[in-house]
C-alpha cells in the first residue's frame, strides 16, 4: 500500500498541482486539452482520494481529524496516545507525512537533516518562502510555519 499523492492518477495529480497555484478550472482545462466541465468532475474524484488518504493515515497513526484542507493537502489531527498536535501533508514531491509537533530532540535525532529537506521541498512545492530564520527552526516548528498557514478557523 502505498500513500504517494493520495492514489493518485499522474493526470489527476497534474489537476490537483495547478489547482493549489490558484488557476482557474477554465484555464487547467485549456492547458490539459479538456472542457472545464471535465476538470469540476476531476476535482470531485481528487477530493475523494486525498480524503480518503488522509482518513487512512489519521487511522494508521491513531489520529483525530481535527480540520482537512483538500486543496492544499494538509490536514491537522491530535494524537492521543502522545498527547500533542500532528500536521499530515501530502505533496507530489514527498508523498504523504506525517509531522508529531512536540517539544523534541531534532538537534540530537538523526532524521533532523532529512526532516528539514522534506519540509524545504514541501514549501519549495507550495511556492512559500523560507528566509534564513526559518531555516534555522527545528522541524516541528518549521513545519508549522508552513502547514500552520492552511488551518481553516
Amino acid at each position: 500500500m502505498t500513500f504517494k499523492v493520495g492514489y493518485l492518477t499522474p493526470r489527476e495529480a497534474n489537476i490537483w498541482d495547478l489547482r493549489r497555484r490558484d488557476r482557474s478550472q477554465s484555464d487547467i482545462g485549456r492547458e490539459l486539452g479538456v472542457s472545464r466541465q471535465a476538470v469540476h468532475k476531476a476535482y470531485h474524484i481528487i477530493d475523494s482520494k486525498v480524503e480518503q488518504a488522509f482518513m487512512e493515515a489519521a487511522e494508521t497513526n491513531n489520529l483525530i481529524v481535527k480540520t482537512i484542507n483538500l486543496v492544499e493537502g494538509v490536514m491537522e489531527a491530535h494524537s492521543p496516545a502522545h498527547d500533542i498536535p500532528v500536521l499530515v501533508s501530502l505533496s507530489r514531491r514527498n508523498g504523504l507525512k506525517v509531522w508529531y509537533l512536540y517539544e523534541g530532540n531534532c538537534g540530537t535525532c538523526n532524521l533532523e537533516s532529512s526532516c528539514r529537506s522534506v519540509l524545504e521541498a514541501e514549501a519549495e512545492e507550495r511556492g512559500i518562502e523560507l528566509n534564513a530564520m526559518h531555516k534555522l527552526l527545528p522541524p516541528p516548528q518549521l513545519a508549522i510555519e508552513i502547514f500552520g498557514r492552511y488551518h481553516d478557523d
